[in-house]
C-alpha cells in the first residue's frame, strides 16, 4: 500500500478525453495518463516514463517468457518482444490506464504496474489487443 501511495502521490494523472470517434474502444474508469515509452522488456512488459519511470505489466495479454531455458518458448518470447518494440519503439507517446477499485495496492506485481497501453495516436485498439490479435499472445494465461 505504501508503493501505492508513494506513486499516487508523486505522478501528475491527467486524465485524457478521448473523442467521439474513439468511445467505443475507451479505457474503463482508472488512473490514466500519456507516457512516453522507455523500453520494451518483453513481450507483455515495458517500460513508460510518466513523471518516474515504472514497468508496467499488460494487463489481458499473455506472451512466451524470453527468459526461460525453453528454447521454443524463448524463440517465441523474442518474437513478441520484437513485435512490441514494432508497435512501441522507444519514445513512442503512449496513454497508460492503470485500472483502480477499492485497493489500488492490487494494481502492483512483482515491482510492475498493472495496466492498460493505447499509442497515443491510434485509441482504436489496446496494445494487449493487437498483440492477441497478431498472434503473439493470448488474452489469457495459458496453462
Amino acid at each position: 500500500m505504501k508503493t501505492a501511495l508513494v506513486l499516487g502521490c508523486s505522478l501528475m494523472v491527467v486524465l485524457i478525453s478521448f473523442g467521439a470517434g474513439h468511445a467505443t474502444k475507451a479505457p474503463q474508469p482508472g488512473w490514466i495518463t500519456r507516457a512516453k515509452v522507455v523500453s520494451v522488456y518483453d513481450g507483455d512488459t515495458l517500460t513508460v516514463e510518466v513523471t518516474r519511470r515504472m514497468r508496467v505489466r499488460l494487463l489481458d495479454c499473455w506472451c512466451p517468457e524470453v527468459r526461460t531455458r525453453d528454447k521454443e518458448e524463448k524463440k517465441r518470447g523474442l518474437a513478441a518482444k520484437a513485435h512490441l518494440s514494432e508497435l512501441l519503439p522507444d519514445g513512442s507517446e503512449v496513454v497508460l490506464q492503470i485500472p483502480s477499485g477499492t485497493d489500488l495496492g492490487k494494481s502492483f506485481t512483482f515491482g510492475r504496474v498493472l495496466g492498460h497501453i493505447w499509442a497515443a495516436d491510434d485509441a482504436e485498439s489496446s496494445v494487449s489487443e493487437q498483440m492477441v490479435q497478431s498472434g503473439h499472445a493470448t488474452a489469457q494465461k495459458q496453462r
